[in-house]
């Protein structure tokens, strides 16, 4: 692992001086070995606004063009590179510019865009102020003397999809002056704030996410895209089956029909080996990144000195030794620093060596807001065996809490140092601070102390494993096996489901459809009949059904109309049931609703017809003025349509398609035809 970075240390002339200072009044003093209580409250006490603080360190840089990064965030980025990068972004603009990057808000513990104007104020300068945070798109901007629509690009970078919600702030730095600049289409001047985003935006937005859940360098791409590559494979798997099931139903088994099966199993085995193993090749190829890397906080959180830039944690170090008493107050916090003079005084008087500090903390900032992190930072760089109190407040709580790490000492438990802290909650540091005194009088000290490693070494997140294994170990085989079927069954019956809801529908609105397919159900029905007649299977067809048989086929070749059609399926179709099976249900009449629905079940009245008469179990959970509504509808030889119960001028109905009197039926049909 790289040793910690040193980087240039740029401390505000009065932050810089008052150690200094301090010590020179206590050695002109004649009764130095008793500190002057203003001199104390003077280091602990004195006010230094996060405005006075970037803007005594913009003094240095040149005018109109200053940029401060704070050293907090070396943690995330080497400050003196962003630093070039940031006045590169802003020199584009031709206008003054005052920038300041931190992870801290300023004058209150809430962010709410109250540093940028003390800032102006305490420069008197005109031009764009800008305070970026080091992980996020959200900023504060403020013009002053310069006519630039900094609140339009400011909406416009927050609202950029392009832009994530943790961007670095470069990034966010150079879209700002690329709105701030481009004045043309989708420019701050044109663009409205307060327009919701496009369907195309929405649409781009949901791609984005797609694709980023099958990152192959994020924790569940791999996974992600194993489960949607074996999920398609199944349903491959799922349509191959289907068809071969499709054609051993119908019994297409004969000649060639075994080679077909053979050869739809191996296409589709291939079919779906390549889409559920192909997109393996591409997650094997991209290179490592993403959580696969170590980022270099949690390399250092290995090891001491724990943090990446041991800058500000020598700052501190070296303020606490020169400061009468072993508290540091850092010149950003927000709190109130009343009353630290006393409680520092206190601290040498505790049962074990106490280092105190009051300073605002983020999870942007080198410690990564933790301040057990911050405690053996110190202790690695001080080399001073303590208890670490940090004293701060907390995003969205109210007051000030404590926490107290022991580091280097084996008479302080960890856990009842913890237990003895972490219910502190005071309205200002010095109260949390002396509570934190008083609780560590009532510790418990033994040489026998359990002392652990510290949590954020055994507390990070571990990366990935191998990507083969992830993909195939996180839902490949359940969307091979039963979600890509599914989903192609489930298909299957959402296409037959429409089709059976809207085909009634689609009837009645086109009878000329319905009625072209009636047409082409009886020559295919008359021709099957036709050929079995013709085959050695004759033999098998009932004497009572051979002339209904003869007779169709000599209707069907001379002018046949829609009855014909009608009559033709209905005893194709019966003589074709006799045959397959004797002891079914050739007895049984044709529904009388409609003739294609089969064989019937029951009896029921129609209205408009004269008694019960046979129908299907379909058209018997109807209600009567139902079926009647129900009744097939055909065309005449006019061209007529009409329900065809209404030709009962015709052998067909009155002999109900050979139900009663079949061979006299066969009789009359032979008249009937010659009669045209």
């Amino acid at each position: 692992m790289p040793g910690p970075s040193r980087l240039r240390v740029r401390l505000p002339t009065a932050l810089a001086t008052l150690p200094a200072l301090l010590v020179l009044a206590f050695a002109a003093s004649p009764a130095a070995a008793e500190p002057d209580p203003s001199a104390a409250a003077s280091v602990y006490e004195t006010r230094v606004t996060s405005a006075e603080y970037y803007a005594d360190l913009m003094a240095d840089e040149p005018e109109g063009a200053a940029v401060v990064v704070d050293e907090a965030v070396s943690g995330l980025y080497d400050p003196e590179d962003l630093e070039t990068g940031l006045h590169e972004a802003f020199g584009a603009l031709g206008e003054p510019y005052h920038v300041v990057v931190s992870p801290f808000p300023g004058a209150g513990p809430e962010w709410g865009g109250e540093l940028l104007p003390a800032l102006h104020d305490r420069l008197g300068a005109d031009g764009v102020y800008v305070h970026l945070r080091p992980e996020s798109s959200l900023f504060d901007a403020a013009a002053y003397g310069v006519s630039l629509p900094v609140d339009d690009a400011r909406n416009t970078v927050m609202s950029d999809p392009d832009i994530d919600y943790d961007a670095p702030a470069d990034q966010v730095a150079e879209r700002f002056v690329l709105a701030l600049t481009d004045t043309g289409d989708g420019g701050a001047a044109t663009t409205d704030p307060y327009a919701g985003p496009s369907m195309g935006d929405k649409l781009a937005e949901g791609w984005r996410e797609f694709v980023d859940d099958l990152d192959p360098t994020s924790y569940n791409g791999p996974g992600n895209t194993g489960f949607l590559a074996g999920t398609l494979g199944g349903f491959v798997l799922g349509g191959g089956g289907y068809l071969v099931w499709r054609r051993v139903r119908r019994g297409a088994l004969g000649g060639t029909g075994v080679a077909v099966v053979a050869g739809t199993v191996t296409v589709t085995l291939a079919l779906a080996a390549a889409v559920s193993l192909g997109p393996l090749l591409y997650v094997v190829r991209v290179p490592e990144g993403g959580v696969e890397l170590t980022s270099p906080r949690e390399e250092a959180f290995a090891s001491p000195p724990y943090v990446v830039s041991t800058t500000r944690t020598e700052q501190i170090a070296g303020a606490l030794a020169e400061n009468p008493e072993p508290l540091y107050t850092d010149p950003r916090t927000p709190l109130p620093l009343d009353g630290l003079a006393a409680t520092a005084e206190r601290l040498g008087d505790a049962p074990v060596p106490v280092r105190a500090l009051v300073m605002p903390m983020d999870p942007t900032d080198e410690f990564s807001g933790d301040p057990e992190v911050l405690a053996h930072a110190l202790a690695s760089v001080s080399g001073e065996d303590a208890v670490y109190v940090v004293a701060g407040h907390r995003y969205s709580e109210e007051g000030v809490r404590v926490s107290g790490f022991a580091v280097g000492l084996d008479n302080v438990a960890d856990y009842e140092l913890w237990s003895a802290l972490h219910e502190i909650e005071e309205p200002s540091p010095a109260l949390a601070l002396d509570a934190a005194l008083d609780a560590l009088e009532g510790i418990d000290l033994r040489d026998d102390a359990h002392t652990g490693v510290p949590y954020f070494m055994d507390s990070g997140t571990d990366p990935p494993g191998p990507r083969v294994p992830r993909y195939f170990t996180e839902g490949f085989s359940a969307g091979l096996v039963f979600l890509g079927p599914l989903a192609f069954v489930s298909l299957v019956g959402l296409v037959a489901l429409t089709r059976l809801l809207f085909r009634e529908a689609w009837r009645s609105a086109n009878p000329e459809v319905r009625l072209r397919a009636l047409r082409r159900m009886a020559l295919r029905e008359s021709r099957g009949l036709r050929a079995l007649l013709d085959s050695g299977r004759a033999d098998g067809i009932p004497d009572r059904l051979m002339p209904q048989a003869e007779a169709v086929l000599i209707a069907m070749d001379h002018g046949p109309d829609d009855l014909d059609h009608l009559g033709a399926v209905v005893v194709s179709r019966r003589v074709m049931a006799a045959l397959n099976d004797p002891a079914g249900s050739v007895g049984r009449a044709p529904c009388r609703v409609n003739p294609l629905h089969g064989p019937s079940t029951t009896s029921r009245r129609i209205r408009g017809v004269k008694g019960k008469v046979p129908v299907c179990a379909s058209c018997a959970r109807m209600s009567e003025q139902g079926r009647a509504a129900r009744v097939l509808r055909i065309r005449d030889r006019l061209g007529g349509e009409l329900g065809y119960l209404s030709m009962d001028d015709r052998v067909w109905v009155q002999h109900h398609f050979g139900v009663e009197s079949p061979d006299r039926m066969a009789e009359r049909l032979l008249e009937e035809i010659n009669a045209r």
